[in-house]
């Protein structure tokens, strides 16, 4: 590729996010035309350009936890009439220039430890995004996430032309001000298809839907001029920059798409790229990141495996993310609980605290937020912690090892101590958002249930640390190689994060029951079915690319499925009472067996939380009351004993050549959106929670003292 190639590729218009509200993080769009230039220059949308000044940048908003799951770096926000990418961090630096003083941090020492095992010890901070300040000044307040229009080839719903922003066919309007979502591109009075004798009418020009992705986390525009035309010494004689058009239509094999030179009359269909050994023919990866953005250099060219990729396709962008409960503090603090806090604080901040004057002058004008998380520490000890924290002082503990290889469980378990545990924490820290209290267990439910614990308050960070395409991180043997930057540098100094108050319920199942039913599953065949099969789908999922993975180090033990499914049932009937649709709802599965340093778990944590710093409204909790659990937790098992593709779920177990990850669950027993579950509806079997057929082993029948057949005969 020529650096002018480079160079057009990465010109367009800039995006910038005008404003992030208390609960919106806002996506912005070109108020302006910024070009890149070479290749790694980030565009600075804030900046005056050729865009005309009537256009406003403000072009819609995400929610914060759509930053993080679902519409964050490197991913497709698909607008009404536009699609823009959220840029990289370099490009929201600018965004926190012009908010003025210090960006909002979340101060979560578990939270930035567990980052910098991933990215490097470098990352010093975990920034929430650049709100929309209260008072906005002036027509439009230039703070919000930086975007940019990708793609940026664009067809007319009128006549199909097919170009990219930078040929300048397509307009651009924005002029709004309350209706940021009306933002699009048109082309000027279009006479259709047929060029008919009217003078035209404006026409929106929408985002053409193809591009093309690599396993290593790249994604380009579709090479449509290349395409038709051929390249190198096939290459068919056209003009430089000639017109297209993409024509569509119906047929009984399916739409069919054909890129359509005007000037010469070639052609061809984007069918061929379907059909096997399609993908052949498609260019090499020239290693693009549109988000940064870059491109990778001639002297190591990437050599990633390349797809062709629909725009919004599920497969284009998988977020790799870190979330933690925050816990409370000890009801009697240990020294090292406050070195843990100050490695939690900026790096930047702890170097400047160089004596205890400094620390004292610091815990006297320092900000509340960051100061309050050492009430009641003295002054020597805080000095002390922080020596320990920059190395000058010994550690008052050997350091904690932490894990080696494939450990899904290393973040649960403090969370799993501290609810398991409450005598030696406090049971309401109003500093971290924590407040529980246990509540009876009814006597239906057996002694099985142990405990139930109703989380009043409670507050969740979570950050965002990059992301993969075609292979979701945890399918490519979660190599921290296989990340998408999120800097240009590859070393980010900080990372997104966001922090969620909420309210919950925690059930805990008794070891000894759960182990002997573990035991007996483990020789069933119905285990032996889903072991087989999970072996098959790692097999094909991951990408050749990928390093070797060991399908039973990522098998969840049979109490995992148990509980998931579980907890399914007890999302979906708690929808129905607590206020909350089943999509608010998450779970937090602690499901693990014995090891030599680490002793088992066996519990659920169901929970919904809200980015607003009021938290949510109590009616979760509100269920963990006896007598509501127990109408919980029995009508979910009542109406999980039949599906309405019963006996078909009932009986699904995977056999032969399939791969599927789940056994009696589906849409319409087991499965649950997205938001709300960890595992993508993998590992679901309602046979390892009831007796519904010969071969079954519910676990359910074990925790309750309630003939289940009988209910369902009332």
């Amino acid at each position: 590729m020529t650096e002018n190639e480079r160079t057009e590729a990465s010109a367009g218009p800039a995006a910038v996010a005008d404003a992030v509200g208390d609960s919106d993080a806002a996506v912005g769009a070109a108020a302006a035309v910024a070009a890149v230039g070479i290749a790694g220059d980030v565009a600075d949308p804030f900046l005056e350009t050729s865009i005309k000044p009537k256009n406003r940048a403000r072009v819609g908003s995400i929610r914060p936890s759509a930053m993080l799951y679902t519409s964050g770096i490197g991913s497709s926000v698909d607008l009404p009439h536009i699609a823009v990418m959220p840029q990289g961090i370099d490009a929201w630096d600018n965004a926190y220039a012009r908010m003025g003083g210090e960006p909002s941090l979340v101060l979560v020492p578990r939270l930035i430890e567990a980052v910098r095992r991933q990215l490097g010890s470098q990352v010093g901070e975990l920034r929430q995004p650049p709100w929309l300040p209260d008072v906005l000044g002036g027509d439009t307040t230039p703070i919000g996430i930086p975007t940019r229009v990708f793609p940026q080839w664009l067809r007319c719903t009128g006549c199909d032309l097919l170009a990219p922003v930078s040929a300048n066919v397509f307009e651009f309007e924005n002029t709004r001000k309350h209706r940021p979502d009306m933002a699009r591109f048109f082309h000027r009075k279009c006479k259709g298809r047929f060029k008919g004798p009217s003078k035209g009418f404006d026409r929106v020009a929408v985002p053409a839907r193809y591009l093309i992705a690599c396993t290593n986390g790249h994604l380009d525009e579709f090479p449509y001029n290349e395409w038709i035309h051929g390249a190198d010494g096939n290459r068919k004689e056209c003009v430089a920059n000639p017109q297209m058009r993409m024509r569509e239509w119906r047929s009984n094999l399916g739409p069919q798409v054909s890129i359509v030179c005007v000037q010469c009359d070639a052609s061809r269909n984007i069918a061929e790229l379907t059909r096997a050994g399609g993908e052949a023919s498609l260019p090499n990866c020239r290693g693009r990141h549109p988000h940064l953005p870059s491109f990778a250099s001639a002297s190591d060219p990437c050599k990633g495996e390349v797809r062709l990729m629909l725009l919004g396709a599920a497969n284009q962008w998988f977020p790799a993310t870190i979330g933690v409960l925050v816990l409370p503090s000890r009801k009697e603090p240990k020294p090292a609980d406050t070195v843990d806090e100050v490695m939690g604080l900026p790096p930047a901040l702890v170097a400047k605290l160089t004596s205890l004057a400094s620390v004292q002058s610091w815990r006297e004008f320092a900000s509340e937020h960051m100061t309050s998380k050492f009430a009641g520490i003295t002054d020597d000890d805080l000095w002390q912690a922080i020596q320990v924290a920059k190395g000058e002082l010994p550690p008052l503990v050997p350091a904690a090892a932490g894990p080696v290889g494939y450990d899904p469980n290393h973040l649960l378990v403090p969370e799993w101590q501290t609810l398991t545990h409450p005598d030696e924490f406090l049971a309401e820290d109003q500093r971290n958002g924590f407040k529980v209290h246990p509540v009876p267990v009814a006597a239906s439910l057996g002694d099985a249930l142990l405990e139930v614990i109703a989380v009043d308050r409670i507050r969740k960070a979570n950050a965002f640390i990059g992301f993969t395409r075609i292979d979701a991180f945890d399918r490519v043997g979660d190599d921290a190689a296989r990340i998408a930057p999120i800097a240009l540098s590859g070393k980010p100094k900080w990372v997104p994060a966001t922090e969620d108050r909420g309210e919950g319920v925690f059930i805990r199942i008794s070891e000894p029951v759960v182990a002997a039913w573990e035991e007996s599953v483990l020789h069933s065949d119905v285990w032996a079915a889903h072991v087989a099969a999970h072996e098959r789908n790692l097999a094909r999922r991951q990408s050749r690319t990928t390093a070797e993975l060991d399908p039973d180090e990522r098998m969840p033990p049979p109490r995992y499925w148990a509980l998931h499914t579980l907890s399914h049932l007890l999302i979906r009937e708690m929808a129905m009472s607590s206020g909350y649709g089943s999509a608010s709802l998450s779970e937090r599965i602690y499901a693990w067996r014995e090891t030599d340093d680490r002793a088992p778990a066996a519990g659920i944590l169901i929970t919904t939380t809200s980015p607003d710093s009021e938290g949510t409204l109590g009616g979760l909790v509100d269920l963990a009351r006896t007598e509501r659990l127990e109408e919980v937790v029995l009508e979910a098992l009542h109406r999980a004993q039949r599906c309405s593709s019963d006996p078909i779920c009932a009986h699904r177990v995977p056999k032969d050549q399939e791969d599927f990850l789940h056994g009696a669950a589906c849409h319409f027993c087991g499965f649950l959106s997205e938001t709300s579950c960890e595992r993508a509806n993998r590992f679901l079997d309602r046979r390892f929670v009831l007796d519904l057929n010969a071969g079954s082993q519910g676990l359910a029948p074990l925790l309750t003292g309630v003939d289940l057949g009988a209910l369902e005969s009332q």
